[in-house]
């Protein structure tokens, strides 16, 4: 079980497990309070109401489980329900002419990590794919900043980002890097099966990944700093290619 402490993050969890079909015999979330206030009693009233269990606890309790850094209220949840067990599982399933894997290479920034993961939300991204090593984990930073998001969309982890983009390649997918020195992004061919890659925060994507990618994107900008937080590009991008694949309306 994982406990999450964000208030906006509880809300969503809560909202999307009232659309969800937990797997009989799996976790149930538990809501625990341990003060009374009107954003903790709709909590707790969104809790009963989707079939969750709230319940009271002083304050040390809560303290026990996740330290001091929450606002008096938790929710402890099955870990991340979307997790794949390997690339394969996703390149076997039936994936969609349009379909967008978004590969991660070296974000260890959490706060990043959830922003990315929420904008993979909101741009449908059909999986993110994050290496085993020089990368931020999932943890409570990330399920906050991404205000639930962490939990909705797929990710897979992987030892070797060459290799997942090799095998990406053959399932059909092109492969593009978001890096200051590519073509504008407005200009490339973003429609089919795209893979995008984006890099660390300092360093950008690494050499051999770079060297892997079909082409390199940019983002046309007007302003005097070079360079955007990699959040952010990776939002803008993921819109440029769904309004490519005519998935936004124009």
């Amino acid at each position: 079980m994982r406990s999450l402490t964000g208030l906006h993050a509880i809300e969503e969890y809560l909202k999307q497990y009232a659309d969800s079909k937990p797997e009989k015999g799996s976790s149930m979330p538990l809501l625990t309070y341990s003060k009374r206030s009107t954003r903790i009693d709709s909590l707790a009233d969104l809790a009963k109401s989707v079939g969750v269990r709230a319940v009271r606890a002083d304050e040390g309790e809560l303290n026990a489980r996740v330290g001091k850094g929450h606002h008096g209220v938790i929710l402890e949840i099955p870990y991340v329900i979307q997790q794949l067990e390997s690339l394969k599982e996703f390149i076997d399933a039936d994936i969609p002419p349009t379909a967008v894997a978004l590969l991660l290479d070296g974000i260890t920034d959490p706060q990043n990590l959830g922003a990315i993961l929420r904008s993979a939300d909101q741009f449908g991204a059909d999986l993110v794919i994050l290496p085993s090593r020089r990368s931020a984990k999932v943890n409570d930073t990330v399920f906050r900043t991404s205000a639930g998001a962490a939990i909705q969309v797929p990710t897979v982890t992987v030892s070797n980002i060459a290799q997942a983009i090799r095998e990406l390649k053959e399932a059909g997918f092109w492969v593009y890097g978001g890096d200051v020195s590519g073509k504008s992004a407005i200009t490339a061919d973003l429609t089919g099966r795209v893979a995008l890659i984006m890099g660390s925060e300092g360093d950008g994507i690494s050499r051999l990944i770079r060297e892997s990618c079909d082409d390199l994107i940019a983002i046309t900008s007007l302003g005097a700093v070079d360079s955007l937080n990699v959040s952010v590009a990776a939002g803008i991008l993921l819109y440029e290619i769904r309004r490519q694949q005519g998935l936004i309306a124009e």
